[in-house]
């Protein structure tokens, strides 16, 4: 188990190490890389202006390509094990469009079907067997202080699946020195049926390189046999500098699903992100957890991303 643990360690900071000589051999290749990354980044910004004409044919609206520039892609792969386990291996999508002749609140959005940005705190802990990605067109706004978004589209899973999701959320600030959100999604699809998530985060900024954050999701599905499930977690985060941050976190998971409502895990875990260029990153997560299933005997995982977005920033 230490050397499945250590060798991908090891490669993590030959990693780090390949990036800190001059010249180094990360550098060339993100040299060598350059134009593919800029042709992909246009081909999303093109992909986005047509998209958007398509949709809004007015040819009186002036729009400037540099209003598309915004769009960006992002592709996460990741590689985890668990201990006693096998080694598994992830990846996820989001490709956002800016559209702008339909109003900067629109936005056409093809992303994996577990990546919510809302969602910082909770991590699948199992790989993307399906490969389910969802494409759909999402709209926000700001009401009275209150964020709401709504958004249409398809699951791409073996069964076509659409859904219409409404979320809302609002942040107080400065509340007896602590900032407040509180959030509420709706979900309803054809497969799934109705899916309700209720989620709030306290957090607090100490300084320019700590702050706190404690949040708990409780998450509702009908066709489940109305399964529920309650996520709560506490995380302080550390900014080293600009290229490197850490997260302390320790979380549970409460459900019934298949038991009567009681702690199916617990876990402590540190996330390591490594900036190798603002668009770059590699995250190194170990984590001790205890699980229902394994008696509650401690058990240990290993996580490591590799993070590349592809928007004006990627390239020269």
């Amino acid at each position: 188990m230490m050397k499945k643990l250590l060798l991908p360690l090891i490669l993590i900071n030959s990693i780090n190490v390949l990036a800190q000589e001059e010249p180094s051999f990360l550098e060339t290749l993100i040299s060598d890389t350059n134009d593919h990354r800029k042709d992909i980044h246009n081909y999303i910004v093109g992909l986005s202006s047509s998209v958007d004409n398509y949709m809004y044919d007015e040819e009186d609206i002036k729009i400037n390509k540099k209003d598309y520039s915004a769009a960006y892609g992002l592709i996460e792969l990741s590689v985890f094990q668990n201990q006693h386990e096998n080694i598994h291996f992830d990846q996820k999508v989001k490709i956002k469009l800016k559209l702008p002749k339909l109003k900067d609140e629109f936005r056409l959005v093809f992303e994996s079907d577990d990546l919510d940005e809302n969602k910082d705190y909770i991590e699948r802990k199992n790989s993307n067997k399906n490969e389910d990605f969802n494409l759909g067109l999402s709209y926000q706004t700001f009401k009275k202080h209150i964020e709401l978004k709504a958004k249409v589209g398809i699951k791409l899973r073996s069964k076509i699946d659409p859904f219409l999701k409404l979320s809302a959320r609002k942040t107080w600030e400065d509340i007896y020195g602590l900032d407040v959100l509180i959030g509420q999604d709706v979900r309803q699809s054809v497969v799934k049926k109705l899916e309700t998530t209720t989620y709030y985060e306290v957090f607090k900024k100490f300084n320019d390189y700590y702050s706190i954050h404690q949040y708990t999701e409780y998450y509702w599905h009908s066709s489940e046999g109305r399964d529920s499930q309650v996520l709560p977690s506490i995380h302080l985060k550390q900014i080293l500098d600009q290229k490197n941050h850490l997260t302390y976190s320790l979380s549970s998971n409460i459900d019934n699903t298949e038991t009567n409502f009681r702690i199916k895990r617990h876990s402590a875990q540190i996330k390591y992100r490594h900036f190798i260029k603002k668009w770059l990153y590699i995250d190194t997560i170990p984590e001790n957890y205890y699980s229902y299933d394994d008696n509650f005997k401690p058990r240990y995982a290993m996580r490591f991303n590799l993070g590349i977005y592809f928007n004006k920033s990627s390239y020269k």
